[in-house]
């Protein structure tokens, strides 16, 4: 399946709502790294089981190293997508920008009628906002991206 046409403003701007809403508020920098994790469907799968629990980025990449093999790759084919679903969001009025953090300033509800993926990126919201809430630097460190 063509990764442009799945993971599309859609998914990506459902992703950062429903990670968002767990936290109120997430850097800019933190944001970005959504799209990624919830681009490879084994990360987002076993992101989404209740059973998964962590201690720190660190630990997840030594469990599960073949799902942040590419993460810089899937960092920059998503970050214009994320870009647009942070736009799209806010004109919606879904969150709002201060200060370079986004903020959740109206809930998004997950409806049956979304589908089973975004059922899976509801279920893995809590995680993933686990995930990305760690220090910023560590994170882009941890994860090889290239900036």
């Amino acid at each position: 399946m063509n990764g442009k046409l799945y993971n599309n403003l859609g998914i990506c701007s459902l992703s950062i709502a429903f990670t968002l809403q767990q936290v109120d508020r997430l850097s800019l920098s933190r944001a970005l790294l959504i799209m990624p994790i919830i681009a490879h469907e084994e990360l987002l799968q076993y992101m989404a089981r209740k059973s998964t629990n962590f201690n720190s980025i660190e630990q997840i990449i030594v469990r599960k190293p073949e799902c942040f093999s590419n993460f810089n790759a899937r960092f920059y084919d998503g970050l214009t997508v994320s870009l647009n679903a942070i736009q799209f969001l806010s004109e919606l009025a879904l969150i709002k920008l201060e200060s370079g953090d986004i903020i959740s300033i109206e809930t998004l509800n997950y409806e049956k009628s979304m589908g089973e993926r975004a059922k899976k990126i509801f279920n893995a919201s809590s995680r993933i906002a686990d995930f990305v809430g760690s220090d910023t630097a560590n994170l882009y460190t941890n994860l090889r991206i290239e900036l």
